[in-house]
């Protein structure tokens, strides 16, 4: 287990301990200074891996019917109406 995984599973610990970083560090005997930089740490890749513009569309979906525009690398613009978006998802995968 590398220390980045071992400090970010003592970040999970604390916020379910319901103590103070203080605290938790004390009975953990991890230095507060060091835990407060993981602390930051971890806050940062969550919100980053929540700020993803892309959305994951599963392949068995089903929606209303919505019109969806498709644009390859080369140009090729591809306009599709479809409820099936597993019918989507392979022809955005044509590349």
């Amino acid at each position: 287990m590398s220390k980045q995984e071992i400090m970010y599973s003592h970040v999970e610990d604390w916020q379910a301990s319901g103590l103070t970083q203080s605290k938790y560090c004390e009975s953990v005997g991890i230095n507060l200074a060091t835990f407060s930089y993981w602390v930051v740490k971890y806050k940062n890749k969550t919100v980053e891996e929540r700020s993803s513009s892309f959305i994951a569309i599963g392949k068995t979906s089903k929606t209303e019917g919505k019109q969806y525009e498709i644009v390859y690398p080369n140009g090729v613009k591809l306009r599709v109406e479809t409820k099936d978006l597993g019918e989507l998802y392979s022809l955005v995968n044509l590349v």
